[in-house]
């Protein structure tokens, strides 16, 4: 199940920094290809394991497992209990979904989200539930505060999962080159512009409209001036790093015009 590139090629890091929503096919293009999938051997991890868990999981999921350490047999056990959610159409209640499982499905879906603790459904919020119930490379924010609860975890992604697809399109062509820690914090940078600060773990409202191509264009003109103006005071190089990327943004934003194709299809395809 991969993001579909009908844009911008993605890389590795890119797809790692973005989040979709399930759309109204996902739960059901998830469950035809956990039935078309090949068994996943029992006692050694094979290739063959691995495409089979791709093709169900996702790419995002796989590669995010592999550097995880996650074993094949724990992401098979984890995509199982997604079939079993998306099959009793559990979703719209995903902490009652969780309260069933057992101690060992519990574990795959600890272990595939990579959480430091056990899951305490009784303290998980719903989306933070809901959350748990998605592979990597999807996620949804049901108070659209612009920060995903992933079990009691909370992480932000960028670009927003509502920005135009053409601020998207032209975002992933600008950090196309760029390093993983330099790609995550510009877009750091750009959600707290976009989103404002936490105040004792509360968002805030949104200070501009994610969903708006004028909101990117202020932001990142603001953010060269500012650049112009702090000039003498940044450390060694930030000022031509940060120069250079912005203006190329700014003049990838400034080109961009709505009806673009975006750099991505909202789905991913399982087959």
């Amino acid at each position: 199940m991969d993001i579909r590139e009908v844009g911008t090629p993605l890389t590795a890091s890119q797809r790692r920094s973005y989040r979709e929503t399930p759309d109204s096919g996902f739960y059901e293009a998830f469950k035809a290809a956990f039935e078309a999938r090949a068994p996943i051997g029992a006692e050694s991890a094979t290739e063959n394991d691995a495409r089979a868990l791709e093709r169900v999981l996702g790419t995002t999921h796989t590669e995010l497992s592999a550097l995880r350490g996650v074993s094949t047999e724990s992401q098979a056990a984890y995509a199982a209990v997604l079939n079993k959610a998306y099959s009793a159409g559990d979703m719209g209640n995903a902490r009652g979904f969780l309260a069933t499982l057992s101690a060992l499905e519990m574990e795959a879906v600890r272990r595939n989200h990579c959480l430091a603790d056990p899951i305490d459904t009784a303290s998980l919020s719903e989306e933070g539930a809901a959350n748990l119930l998605l592979p990597e490379g999807y996620s949804v924010d049901l108070n659209h505060d612009g920060v995903d609860e992933v079990g009691a975890a909370r992480t932000v992604h960028f670009p927003p999962r509502d920005a135009p697809a053409e601020f998207r399109e032209a975002w992933f062509q600008a950090t196309a080159g760029l390093d993983e820690g330099s790609m995550m914090t510009y877009g750091l940078m750009m959600h707290g512009a976009v989103y404002g600060l936490q105040i004792d773990g509360q968002s805030q409202s949104p200070r501009y409209a994610p969903d708006s191509m004028d909101s990117y264009r202020r932001i990142v003109s603001d953010y060269l001036a500012s650049l112009e103006a702090q000039k003498g005071f940044l450390a060694d190089g930030q000022y031509e790093r940060d120069k250079r990327f912005f203006t190329r943004l700014e003049a990838l934003l400034s080109a961009a015009s709505p009806g673009r194709s975006p750099a991505i299809d909202d789905r991913e395809s399982r087959m």
